[in-house]
């Protein structure tokens, strides 16, 4: 929707990048809109910006706030899409799905903080259309960690894992059904949160000893709440309890190890540990997906299964010749080859000077993200 700066709450999220007078963008698309913005905004006389229909605690806009389209005038916004136009309209239905789906879990988390049973029919609506249309679209599973926010944390994740988890349950060839089975699953990993305090919930600093103790039985919790439900697999009931065991024994609830735990509960743990690691937190800031993936190949080895690790690799890492790509040190490049062992570090082409960068040998420098995606 288009509304006017003077109309603009903190909170409202930007749909598209805006243009001052050069083709940097004054305020980038997916920015989380603070009075700062406000003030920039204002004073480079930009009259509308285009924002989603909810802001980013879930909170709907006003539909009065919607402008009609009409002929911009110089120095109105001008605005562009780091994909194609083609793309444009589907990436900002999903954002908005998204941001729906998060708002929802909000709410039965605090139903589920009442006491109120989970309705895992209600979850499996909520979850399977992101899922369709990630599957349609992979630009939308690069953008993911854009949309996330430290406030709300735990809803952003447990969408984004439901997700990310259906996904990777593909990579390894699980049927449609399973699939399905695993996005729910992913979704409800955490729903043992809603019996921690909420000062343990809210806290901007890392946890004390005793603390991390306490949250450590939300596994546990979890599984309590989805027990008894006959619509979740056995082995999704047991995904979720030991969504958090690590392959060398170091996790928990049990500490169990290897071929003690299962390759489903591999699953759910990994998507949970990348997209954590993408995620704006309360005490730690996000890191690039490609970045996160790095990471878990080579802080994280030994605490993953093989076939989990792989499959993340392959659903991330794994970009197609053209792709194009932002780079740490802010250069725009295109994928030209990718080595099979080093699907996070392609050869690139700096799309302005022509430079080929072998990022298997440029070590310092890594991809930030998609520009535009070639399937």
């Amino acid at each position: 929707m288009n509304i006017r700066v003077k109309d603009l709450e903190e909170g409202c999220i930007i749909s598209e990048d805006v243009l001052g007078l050069t083709n940097n963008p004054l305020v980038r698309k997916r920015t989380v809109i603070s009075a700062v913005h406000i003030e920039v905004l204002e004073a480079f006389q930009i009259q509308q910006v285009s924002v989603l229909s909810r802001k980013n605690d879930g909170t709907a806009l006003s539909p009065e706030k919607d402008l009609k389209q009409e002929a911009l005038t110089q120095g109105d916004i001008k605005s562009h899409h780091s994909m194609s136009e083609d793309s444009t309209q589907p990436q900002q239905d999903f954002d908005e799905m998204y941001q729906a789906a998060v708002s929802f879990y909000r709410t039965e988390f605090s139903n589920w903080q009442a006491g109120t049973k989970v309705d895992i029919v209600a979850i499996k609506k909520m979850i399977l259309p992101l899922v369709q249309q990630v599957e349609l679209n992979k630009q939308h599973l690069y953008n993911l960690h854009h949309l996330s926010n430290a406030k709300n944390y735990i809803a952003h994740h447990s969408v984004a894992v439901g997700i990310i988890s259906s996904l990777l349950a593909r990579k390894i060839g699980c049927d449609q059904a399973f699939c399905i089975q695993m996005a729910m699953a992913g979704v409800l990993a955490d729903v043992g949160m809603a019996k921690m305090p909420n000062s343990l919930l809210t806290k901007a600093t890392l946890l004390t000893k005793d603390e991390n103790i306490e949250i450590k039985k939300h596994p546990v919790y979890s599984y309590q709440y989805v027990m008894d439900t006959p619509l979740l697999k056995k082995e999704m009931k047991q995904a979720i309890y030991q969504h958090h065991e690590r392959f060398d024994g170091s996790g928990y609830p049990k500490g169990e190890k290897g071929d003690q735990i299962t390759l489903y509960a591999q699953i759910i743990s990994i998507a949970d540990v990348y997209h954590a690691m993408t995620s704006e937190r309360l005490y730690r800031a996000k890191q690039s997906p490609f970045k996160a993936l790095e990471t878990i190949l080579e802080d994280e080895f030994g605490k993953f299964d093989i076939v989990a690790v792989k499959a993340l690799q392959e659903l991330i890492g794994n970009l197609a010749i053209g792709t194009k790509v932002e780079l740490s040190d802010g250069r725009i490049a295109e994928v030209i080859f990718t080595q099979p062992d080093y699907l996070t570090r392609p050869m690139v082409k700096d799309v302005e000077s022509g430079e080929i960068i072998d990022l298997t040998r440029h070590r310092k420098i890594y991809i930030e993200g998609i520009k535009s995606f070639t399937a």
